[in-house]
């Protein structure tokens, strides 16, 4: 049976994890995926930027997910929404710090099967990836804010990143919500 360890722990997650067949696990060492779950965001610190105005982090939280990130850096890991910009960064990207139309239901592309569908989400940051990646998932660009650095590499992304992989680091970074 395949193993999950959930990332700080998500009783949804863990759900989903139980109903698709996984057997969920209390320690990463077991695990053959670390998920990594939502909530705050991720602290701009970690990428080089400046904190903007709507950007809300835990500092804690960041500090203890990036040892197990590093930890475990051979192990698959996947994250959904906060957790997956956590991956996104922890990979070499960077977030846009807010944006506009990611509230609920909204129309994203899977890439892989040309496939249109509506993804559910509730977040205000948007990925930026940068490095090697697999572009899987985009979405109809959105009004987005910008703190600094960032507008850099908004040349390079006509539409907004909703699913990316980053075969290094064994991540696939997932905003909207599957639970």
């Amino acid at each position: 049976m395949k193993k999950v360890f959930v990332v700080g722990g998500d009783s949804l997650i863990e759900r989903m994890f139980n109903e698709e067949g996984w057997d969920v696990v209390d320690t990463p060492e077991e695990a053959d995926l670390l998920q990594f779950t939502g909530g705050e965001d991720v602290n701009p610190a970690l990428y080089g930027d400046d904190v903007h105005k709507t950007t809300y982090y835990n500092s804690r939280r960041d500090v203890k997910e990036a040892q197990i990130f590093n930890e475990y850096i051979d192990k698959y890991k996947a994250g959904i929404c906060r957790g997956g910009q956590f991956l996104n960064v922890m990979s070499g990207g960077m977030m846009w710090q807010d944006v506009d139309g990611h509230l609920g239901g909204h129309i994203a592309t899977d890439l892989v099967n040309n496939l249109d569908m509506v993804v559910t989400s509730t977040h205000h940051q948007m990925m930026l990836p940068r490095g090697n990646f697999q572009l899987f998932m985009v979405a109809e660009k959105s009004k987005r804010k910008a703190t600094g650095k960032e507008e850099i590499y908004a040349p390079f992304f006509s539409k907004d990143v909703e699913s990316v992989y980053y075969p290094e680091t064994k991540s696939l970074c997932f905003q909207p919500h599957p639970e």
